[in-house]
């Protein structure tokens, strides 16, 4: 509309405005495009210094920060990622019955990009497998190979699905096959949030052995 006035006012010619309005439309669009990127980047660095806080072990006060956040981010692709950041919040502090509900809500969005899918594809099976919903586990491990061979390998997803792999062997009862992976994963993934899950994972792997024999 404004620059239609601007043709009327000035008596701009039909070709001449026509050229002047694709570059304006250009611009707009493109201007539209850098505002989104930028208001999306000033909340995933936030995001950023709050995930400082799962590995210092502060789980609540991850989860008040995500929260906030939440209060007032706009646009679907944005609140679906800090949705998905504060799930995993609740799954630190093992608060799976809020943890999962919202993962399983994720299920029926359509997540932008496939490192989202893979984060909410690892937490929504390793929450199932906690709360002892192992059909669902394994079915959501199994539905999803594809995509877990794609970062299998992944120096931030790789030690997360090689937890998978062990989960899987273990509901499967390859106690033998579950044990070798995660002393595989033991030997390859440093890292001491991973370190940790590997322990309880063979308090589990134990637990189940013995159980089993």
């Amino acid at each position: 509309m404004i620059l239609l006035l601007l043709k009327i006012s000035f008596g701009i010619d039909d070709a001449a405005f026509m050229h002047g309005y694709w570059i304006a439309a250009v611009a707009i669009v493109l201007g539209a495009v850098l505002i989104n990127v930028c208001y999306n980047l000033i909340y995933f660095n936030k995001v950023k210094k709050i995930a400082k806080l799962l590995s210092e072990e502060k789980p609540q006060e991850y989860i008040d920060g995500i929260e906030n956040l939440l209060k007032t981010a706009k646009g679907k692709t944005l609140r679906n990622i800090l949705e998905l950041n504060l799930a995993a919040g609740y799954i630190e502090a093992k608060q799976f019955d809020i943890a999962i509900p919202m993962l399983e809500k994720l299920s029926h969005e359509r997540l932008s990009g496939s490192s989202v899918n893979v984060v909410h594809k690892i937490n929504l099976c390793l929450s199932y497998f906690e709360t002892a919903q192992y059909e669902k586990a394994i079915t959501v491990y199994n539905e999803n190979q594809g995509l877990f061979q794609q970062y299998r390998h992944h120096k931030i997803y790789g030690g997360n699905i090689a937890i998978l792999d062990i989960i899987a062997a273990i509901i499967n009862e390859q106690y033998n096959q579950a044990e070798e992976l995660l002393d595989t994963a033991k030997k390859m993934y440093d890292d001491p949030r991973l370190q940790k899950s590997f322990r309880e994972i063979l308090d589990i792997l134990n637990k189940e052995t013995a159980e089993n024999h």
